[in-house]
This record gives structure tokens, C-alpha cells and sequence, in this order.
């Protein structure tokens, strides 16, 4: 195990900042960070669940949906049953027809699923169409195949880096200015755009080139029952916890201090660390997949091993999760106790009991 990597778990509870740790440096933080200096739980080895098996590859995404499995790829959406035996169709596609998106589908962090009248929906956003698409995919499981339609509009969309969908009329827009060295985080509702309050100040953090806009990427979601966001910083080793009105929110750091961004702008873009790679949210709590070293340092190279580390919605570390490989998705079935992840390695998407977990998320 990467000796970094170990250090964190070293102790058993979150302690506020108790001096500044911006010293000289360039760092981002909603209000004072804290830092987690362990987790109470730690799970080296999981147990693989042995009657599952799913055979497509290419996956880019695992999202538990009700008792689906969704499986997102670079082009296209798949449902499967929870087993992975079973493929129920494929929706949500790149191409230049109706209900198609022409760049990218969205990540199904950045889609908004309920359910209505007994019927299940997913709303992606395809900004660079300037609106919203809306699909039943109740009827699609009944067997018709109508393409996604539009449901919302809007302009103010365009452009987004990204756009996330966490209402019917809501979505996050990571909004970047005119030469790609700044963001905002802006909210819409009622076709109107305004900054999210709390995030303003670290919304004024500048880079110097349009490469360095990068160090600001994040994977978000969004979840209903907390009424909250939360970001995992790609390069930066921070988690910031956003109310979902946008006027409330905090930044955690697992280790001994924030990165510098003043170390890392500039720099090749070839030396920067990996620090977390995805997020998934869930009522009880949280997991992020970390990897790299727990500070920003050029000298260190990244580990085929990596971490998935549990909080519940204040930022409290619950449980830490070791991996003997890479990936950038996974998700969790509470109801059968049952952890899907991604590896990356093998392009192999793996099934495991998570009981232990979902224990830790839940006490």
C-alpha cells in the first residue's frame, strides 16, 4: 500500500483548523477547512459477490437506479438488472436526431431521476443544445422506445462545464468566463441564473493559463433527501459540502493541509496528482475515490491502489474502503447491501457486499 496513503488513516476523528494553513500559497476554502485525520473503520479486502456477472465493456459509469442497474458508456446508456445477466435496452445516445445529444452524454451524477404518477424519469441537461431532455424510463422498460424531448429551454445552460440537473426546474451551472481561468458556480430557477452565495469567494480563484482551468474540475452530485451537493476537487485534495439553496457550505481535507494551487499552475500538465476521481452520493452519506498523495508533490507518482472514503452529509469520516486497483465509478444497492465498482484496470465491473459499509454509512 502507497506509504501516503496509509498516513491518513493514522488517527480516529475530524478536528477543525485550529491556525490558518493558507500560509503563502493559493488555496480554496468555503469558511475554515477541516481536516480528517482518520476514519474510524478501515476495510482492506472486500468480498466479491460471486453470481454476478456483466459482460459489457467500455463501461464509463455504474449508477444504481430502483432495481436497475444503469451502465453508461462513451456513446450510450444501458439498463441491466441488478444481477447483470439481463439487458433491458440502451437509451440516451450521442448522434444529431431528436432527443440525441451531438457532444457528450452527461455523467448520471449530473441527471436528475424521480419518480412521477408510479413512473420513473431521468432529465439530462444537453448543453450545447441550450436545454434539457426528459425521458420515462418506465415506458421505455414497457417496451416503447420514444426518444428523449425536451423539457426545459434555456440559453443560460450553454457553455456550462458542466450543467447538473437537481430538480425539475433546478441545475447547477459551472459557469467559466470568457478565456477559461475562472468559474462560477451559478444556480437557475425560474429561467434566471444567480451565484451561488456561499461559493463566491472561492468562485474568484483565477488561474494564469487556460491549461491551469483544469485544477478547478471536480466531480458533483447532488442528493434530495440531504438537500445538499457535494464536490470532490480532481487535483486539489478537498471535498467541499454545499446546501442545496446555495447559502450554507464547508471544505473538508483529508490530510494536514490544502494544497497549493501556486504549486501546480504553470507546472506540466503531465505532473500534476490525480486527487479524487469521482463522487456518489446517497441518503445516508457519501464516498469519493481518492487517489495520489494526500499533498500536491511533483516527486510522487500515482498507485495502482486507491481509497474510497465514506462521510455522512457534516463531513464526518465513516469508512475507508481500500482498492488493489483504479476506477472512476461505483454505487451502492442499500437494499441488498451490494457495492458496484468499476475496475478500471480491467475494464471489468465488479460486484461486492457492502454490509459492512452500509453499516458504517447508517450508524
Amino acid at each position: 500500500m502507497n506509504k501516503t496513503i496509509k498516513t491518513i488513516v493514522s488517527a480516529l476523528f475530524i478536528m477543525p483548523i485550529l491556525a490558518s494553513c493558507k500560509g503563502d500559497g493559493k488555496t480554496m476554502s468555503i469558511g475554515k477547512p477541516e481536516f480528517v485525520r482518520g476514519f474510524p473503520t478501515t476495510i482492506s479486502e472486500l468480498q466479491k459477490i460471486g453470481n454476478f456477472n456483466c459482460e459489457e465493456i467500455g463501461i464509463r459509469e455504474v449508477k444504481v437506479l430502483d432495481s436497475l442497474l444503469i451502465i453508461s458508456k462513451a456513446d450510450i446508456w444501458a439498463l441491466y438488472s441488478l444481477d447483470g445477466k439481463h439487458k433491458y435496452g440502451e437509451f440516451l445516445r450521442i448522434g444529431n436526431g431528436p432527443g440525441e445529444f451531438v457532444q457528450y452524454i452527461p455523467n448520471t451524477s449530473w441527471c436528475h431521476f424521480f419518480k412521477d404518477n408510479d413512473s420513473l424519469f431521468v432529465y439530462a441537461a444537453n448543453a450545447s443544445k441550450g436545454h434539457v431532455l426528459g425521458l420515462n424510463i418506465s415506458e421505455f422498460l414497457s417496451g416503447a422506445r420514444r426518444a428523449p424531448y425536451p423539457v426545459i429551454e434555456t440559453d443560460l445552460i450553454s457553455g456550462a462545464l458542466p450543467a447538473i440537473i437537481y430538480g425539475k426546474e433546478k441545475i447547477l451551472v459551472y459557469q467559466p468566463n470568457y478565456n477559461y481561468t475562472n468559474i462560477k458556480r451559478m444556480m437557475y430557477e425560474g429561467d434566471t441564473l444567480r451565484q451561488m452565495p456561499v461559493t463566491q469567494g472561492i468562485d474568484k480563484t483565477t488561474l494564469g493559463r487556460q491549461i491551469d482551468m483544469n485544477i478547478l474540475s471536480r466531480g458533483t452530485c447532488y442528493n434530495a433527501a440531504a438537500d445538499k451537493f457535494v464536490e470532490v476537487m480532481a487535483y486539489l485534495n478537498q471535498i467541499n459540502i454545499i446546501s442545496g439553496d446555495g447559502t450554507e457550505g464547508k471544505t473538508i481535507c483529508v490530510g494536514k493541509r490544502l494544497d497549493d494551487i501556486s504549486k501546480i499552475e504553470g507546472e506540466d500538465y503531465a505532473s500534476w496528482i490525480r486527487a479524487y476521481k469521482c463522487v456518489s452520493a446517497w441518503d445516508e452519506g457519501f464516498g469519493a475515490v481518492y487517489s495520489g498523495a494526500t499533498e500536491y508533490d511533483p516527486r510522487l507518482h500515482i498507485s495502482d491502489e486507491l481509497q474510497i472514503q465514506f462521510f455522512d452529509w457534516e463531513g464526518n469520516p465513516r469508512c475507508l474502503v481500500e482498492l488493489p486497483y483504479q476506477t472512476y465509478s461505483f454505487d451502492i444497492d442499500f437494499e441488498n447491501k451490494v457495492m458496484y465498482v468499476l475496475n478500471t484496470t480491467d475494464d471489468k465491473l465488479i460486484a461486492y457486499d457492502a454490509t459492512e459499509i452500509v453499516k458504517c454509512l447508517k450508524s
